[in-house]
């Protein structure tokens, strides 16, 4: 009960983040108005017909105000209106319209010391506070906000990307495998960081729209800020606060994050966000009941299915388990052999567990390998063996990724294989060898095999020994 009130509180609590934040936003645009393209002081012709030289005035002050649309064109018609009142005045004195429109600019003094005062009376220490304040609350609603539209768009991709390759598969053109990971889960990490991105992209315009509204500046005046603030928070937290499967595409989509953070603060900052129109918003939702109903179909059809398991029967030869070592002479093994005990932790470590077995009574494992001498675990790149094939170890390798020392526990030799934290591990089979008594390296009829996806954080995947 305690489990569903705090889901229940966090939920409404991250609902209403997102409505105030829209609703902040919301306001902040109308405040910016449409950039440099908000409605201005109306136009008035010259004395002579040329130039206007309130407009000229104006678009002086203007060059110095650095306020958003709507306070500029707010500024300029309250101070045109002032003129025209002015004009009027001088003109009922007696003077004509040219000498009246001199006098009253020169009574306002220097169009941009005027704009420069204007500005600072309007960017006020308070407003500034207000707007880094603003600015982190929309933020913060614009990331949940992003995430969850992010949520949309990636699965969207991720169907439209699995319709198709279901459809050339029914047609018997299958495309390569580039994330090589039959657990699925790189693809959902990468899906992950992209509606991260997204979030981010998000949260750093709403950043910025906000900011500049509540404290009268233009985005382009505080977007430096908020890139620096929203690339500094978003790339230490890619780096350093994701944490789970990796791999070059996962870090990659997980390096987009923090510039689209730093993107969201420039790219047509002056312009108001996007709204989807209607009509994409019923597409999309066709798309999310048709698409998956289109790829089932594919992948029922006749021949669309996958080649999974071992499609022939194959001969131990298949494995190419003589790569590692030719297995040893049947009379210098204990018993009927070694047999493995291996299993794979919750943390990805692979433990193996060698255990010796006879025929007719136990025999302590330590005097049956009396005879052999630097006893290991060596860890080979291997197929995969839910493929086309029979799998085995890959023979495009001469060598061991990765050598364990046997080590003796009571009756049995164990080793400890940190693969989740090896980059390229991907399938591969652990195999135990021995010096023989002639001096050459014998396989003594034991192996484990499994796939493995590296885990952790970016920094631990860039860092890690290949």
């Amino acid at each position: 009960m305690t489990v569903d009130l705090l889901a229940i509180s966090l939920s409404c609590g991250f609902f209403a983040l997102v409505v105030a934040a829209v609703l902040l936003v919301r306001r902040s645009e109308r405040r910016l108005g449409r950039g440099p393209g908000a409605p201005s002081a109306p136009s008035m012709p010259g004395p002579d017909g040329g130039t206007d030289p309130i407009a000229a005035y104006l678009d002086r002050m203007s060059g110095e105000l650095a306020l958003p649309a709507a306070d500029v064109a707010e500024v300029r018609a309250e101070l045109a209106n002032h003129l025209l009142d002015s004009i009027e005045s001088l003109e009922a004195e007696g003077l004509d319209r040219e000498t009246a429109i001199r006098e009253a600019l020169g009574r306002l003094g220097p169009a941009a010391e005027l704009g420069r005062q204007i500005r600072a009376a309007h960017q006020s220490t308070r407003r500034l506070l207000a707007g880094a304040g603003g600015g982190v609350f929309a933020a913060g609603g614009g990331f949940v906000l992003g995430y969850i539209g992010g949520g949309f768009v990636v699965v969207a991709l991720a169907l439209a990307v699995f319709a198709v390759t279901a459809g050339l598969a029914a047609v018997g053109l299958r495309l390569p495998d580039l994330l090589a990971d039959p657990t699925g889960s790189s693809s959902n990490s990468i899906l992950i960081a992209l509606a991260f991105a997204i979030a981010a992209w998000v949260a750093t315009r709403y950043a910025v729209r906000t900011s500049a509204s509540l404290s009268h500046r233009t985005p382009r005046a505080v977007a430096v800020v908020w890139a620096l603030a929203g690339g500094l928070v978003f790339g230490w937290w890619a780096l350093f606060g994701l944490s789970g499967p990796q791999s070059w595409p996962i870090v990659a989509a997980e390096l987009c994050i923090p510039v689209a953070a730093v993107a969201g603060a420039f790219v047509r900052i002056e312009r108001p966000l996007p709204r989807a129109p209607r009509w994409a918003i019923v597409v999309g939702l066709i798309a999310f009941i048709a698409v998956p109903l289109l790829g089932f179909a594919a992948i029922i059809s006749p021949g669309s299915g996958s080649a999974s398991g071992q499609a022939t029967p194959f001969q131990m030869s298949d494995l190419h388990l003589d790569t590692v070592a030719p297995m040893a002479p049947a009379a210098w093994l204990p018993g009927d052999g070694i047999t493995d005990d291996g299993w794979v932790t919750e943390s990805g470590a692979a433990v193996m567990d060698a255990q010796s077995i006879s025929g007719q009574s136990t025999l302590p494992i330590g005097p049956a390998l009396g005879n052999w001498r630097d006893l290991r675990f060596e860890a080979w790149h291997a197929l995969p063996m839910d493929g086309s094939g029979p799998g085995g170890i890959d023979t495009r390798y001469a060598s061991p990724f990765e050598v364990q020392p046997a080590a003796l526990h009571g009756d049995s030799l164990q080793a400890t294989f940190e693969f989740e934290r090896l980059r390229d591990a991907g399938s591969w089979w652990v195999v135990l060898t021995a010096l023989g008594p002639d001096g050459h390296r014998y396989r003594l009829d034991f192996g484990y095999s499994d796939f493995t996806t590296f885990k952790g954080s970016a920094w631990d995947w860039l860092t890690a020994p290949q």
